[in-house]
Formats: structure tokens, C-alpha cells, sequence
């Protein structure tokens, strides 16, 4: 079965001091990168919308998980860009607070960490800690390069490769949200996933 992602609508934002976050027990997928940007930019891909999920101007604002309803029966979830808790001090608790706390809170609904990953950068030393972090919880995880559209043949080979073996031959998607390469691929993963 493919699930329509186009019919998405924002559901709400959950923060550390949300009463309660089991709302529900609809199975869910989350998205985790280091920076909110550009996973913003591949989840509005996912959901054939320009800027449904939207990315504050100060990066570190981003203290909400936004937790989007697709077909009234799947969440697709927005995770803060942990980069920044590692950058800023004073976001550090708050964020790593977050993030834990909600993937241990929903751990039994979640079906799939989509973890994003820089292809032009390769994988820092925060996606590795994020990384050994989902598997601690024995969450499914699928890797996605972005931004291959920025590099050639020969390097997203290459990067495909690293992040291979730093990722312990995981589900690999190397992907580009601008020219919207091998969205459905990974449209289709997430639906069976879900399914």
C-alpha cells in the first residue's frame, strides 16, 4: 500500500513540558538531522508542500518536536536539529532532553528514525552519537545522503560507501529535496514501514 503524504496537516508541537505525549498510539516515523533546515526541506518534498514544515530564521529557536497527521492515521514527526545541542551550551539539556525523551516516550508506535546526513560532509561525530543512541533503543533506522545533487557520480558513490560502513550497512537513500531524487524511493520505504 502507498500512502498519500500530500494529505498532511499539522497536528501539534509536543515540548519537554507537554502534559502528556501519548495522544495516541498511530504509528510514526521520525526525522532526526543535525540541522533543521534542510530536513525540513525533504519532509515538504515527502508532503508535495512548499513550506508546510517550516524552519525558524534562528536555528536554535527549534525547541518543539512538530508533529505532522498524514491520511488521518500516520504521524510523520519533526525532531529538533540536535547540532545546535551541541554547539550552544545553554540548548544542550533542553534539546538532548527532548529528543530522548520523546523517542523513549513513543518508542513502541515509532516504525522508522529517518536519520538525514550531510553527503558532502559525510557523518560528525553528533550523527554517530544519534546514531548508536536509536540503536540503544532498538528503533529501525533508514539513512538518507541529502544534497547529492551537489556532488558527482564518482562522490556520491564514495559517500554511499562511507556511510555504509559507518552505519553498519543500514538502509542507505542517498537523496536530493531540490530535484527531488529518489523521493518516491524513499516515499514508498515509509509507507511500508507504516503499513
Amino acid at each position: 500500500m502507498t500512502i498519500k503524504f500530500s494529505d498532511v496537516k499539522f497536528y501539534k508541537s509536543v515540548s519537554l513540558w507537554t502534559k502528556e505525549v501519548f495522544f495516541d498510539n498511530k504509528k510514526e516515523v521520525i526525522f532526526v538531522w543535525r540541522s533543521n533546515m534542510w530536513k525540513s526541506s525533504l519532509m515538504n518534498a515527502i508532503f508535495e508542500k512548499k513550506d508546510l514544515v517550516k524552519t525558524s530564521s534562528i536555528p536554535w529557536k527549534t525547541r518543539l518536536a512538530n508533529i505532522f497527521v498524514v491520511a488521518n492515521k500516520y504521524y510523520l514527526t519533526d525532531l529538533p536539529g540536535y547540532w545546535f545541542a551541541k554547539l550552544w551550551r545553554e540548548f544542550k539539556d533542553e534539546l538532548d532532553w527532548l529528543i530522548s525523551w520523546y523517542l523513549e516516550e513513543r518508542k513502541e508506535s515509532i516504525k522508522n528514525v529517518v536519520m538525514l546526513i550531510d553527503s558532502k560532509l559525510w557523518a560528525q561525530q553528533s550523527d554517530i552519537d544519534m546514531y548508536e543512541y536509536i540503536l540503544k533503543l532498538e528503533l529501525p533506522v533508514t539513512i538518507v545522503l541529502s544534497k547529492i545533487d551537489k556532488l558527482s557520480n564518482s562522490e556520491i558513490s564514495k559517500s554511499v560507501a562511507h556511510a555504509s560502513e559507518m552505519f553498519f550497512w543500514q538502509t542507505i537513500i542517498p537523496i536530493s529535496s531540490t530535484k527531488k531524487i529518489s523521493i518516491n524511493e524513499l516515499c514508498k520505504l515509509i509507507s511500508k514501514q507504516l503499513s
